[in-house]
């Protein structure tokens, strides 16, 4: 095996989540570590110089990276047919942190499906360690993944950034868009729904009035308004956002969500776990879902939406009166009950200290987990 790192993340489709910090890390403290990343490559992914590519979808190379490399990290499931060598190390990071929607084996749907949980079997088995950042995700990990080995209280490396100095990302996203510096921006993130693989995509569970909604945030928090819409890294290819509203912007191909939260003044989900990334700073944060008790009859849920602390919309007039209405104190209130009900747990140095453990078991210690914290 070589000193080799091999990553990926949402089957390939995307650069970024869990991983990408994990691995900036690696190249920053031992630049001579290879890390190739998996790319399906019928998605456009701009990677660093430093990471190589190879192809999610090809068989052989995959299989080559994965049996040369010493270790892997990723954030979805390993199909069935992935194997591990003995002395590599595989890390799973998952990629949502605390969340609405149930999976795996605690989904009524999912639970029922052979192949995917035979992939959740198989992920377990070959996992060496998962990574949590609160005591819900925690659980979920040892119900839903019915996984049984080491899990490591570290906080998750992609919110690492939520404690840096949010100026810069600021800057960033506004001149990305070419939009003045003084500009407040909503982002819109739904999630991807399930029944979309099979009966395609129904733009309906995401018609908010994005023109009324910015009028609101413009006469409830004062100042110029736009709104970034990004969907599911699932939905790059399938779909493509009609630009007719004004003040809307495309951002479902900008590079990494993170930064879009950094760069937010307020936030708007249905049941993505990026709803939770954003409320840790403390800004404005709404729900949106026209189709809930349908969503928490196929899939089911942890919570409702009436349990989670950011006020909840069926329909566009209860957003935009949401949103009138927003009570800045009983909203904080409700996110500390919320954290200290799930157990959330941030350091701002997850990535820092996965990446010492990656490197310290590439330079030859064997036993890199013993210290590994796995209590919550």
């Amino acid at each position: 095996m070589e000193d080799k790192v091999v990553a990926t993340t949402f089957e390939g489709k995307k650069y970024g989540d869990n991983p990408q910090y994990i691995l900036e890390q690696i190249h920053r403290r031992e630049p001579g570590i290879q890390i190739v990343w998996l790319c399906d490559k019928d998605y456009n992914i701009k990677l660093p110089d430093y990471i190589e590519r190879a192809d999610y979808r090809n068989s052989f190379s995959k299989a080559y990276e994965l049996s040369t490399a010493k270790v892997w990290i990723d954030t979805h499931r390993l199909k069935t047919f992935v194997r591990k060598r003995k002395g590599q190390l595989f890390i799973e990071t998952w990629h949502g942190g605390l969340g609405l929607k149930k999976l795996d084996a605690d989904s009524p749907k999912f639970n029922q499906m052979y192949t995917l949980m035979r992939e959740v079997s198989n992920t377990s088995k070959l996992a060496d360690l998962f990574i949590s950042n609160s005591r819900h995700l925690t659980n979920i990990y040892r119900s839903a993944f019915q996984y049984t080995g080491k899990i490591w209280k570290s906080g998750y490396p992609k919110n690492d950034i939520l404690f840096e100095d949010k100026e810069k990302y600021r800057q960033e996203v506004r001149n990305y868009y070419d939009l003045p510096s003084d500009i407040k921006i909503m982002v819109y993130a739904p999630t991807f729904r399930d029944n979309f693989r099979k009966d395609g995509v129904d733009m309906g569970v995401y018609e908010i009035d994005f023109e009324k909604v910015h009028d609101a945030l413009e006469a409830k928090f004062g100042g110029k308004w736009e709104i970034i819409v990004r969907f599911h890294p699932f939905l790059v290819n399938l779909i493509k956002l009609e630009n007719q509203q004004k003040c809307v912007l495309d951002g479902t191909t900008f590079p990494e969500i993170q930064h879009l939260i950094m760069a937010s003044d307020a936030f708007i989900s249905d049941y993505s776990s990026c709803l939770f990334d954003a409320a840790i700073l403390e800004m404005p944060c709404f729900t949106f879902a026209t189709d809930f008790e349908e969503y928490k009859n196929d899939r089911g849920v942890y919570y409702t939406m009436d349990e989670l602390p950011f006020p909840y919309a069926k329909n566009n007039e209860q957003l935009l009166k949401n949103i009138c209405e927003f009570d800045s104190d009983a909203y904080h209130e409700k996110w500390q009950a919320f954290q200290r009900r799930t157990g959330l747990y941030e350091t701002g140095h997850a990535a820092k200290d996965i990446a010492e453990v990656v490197i310290d078991f590439i330079k030859g210690n064997t036993k890199p987990l013993e210290n590994v914290k796995n209590d919550f």
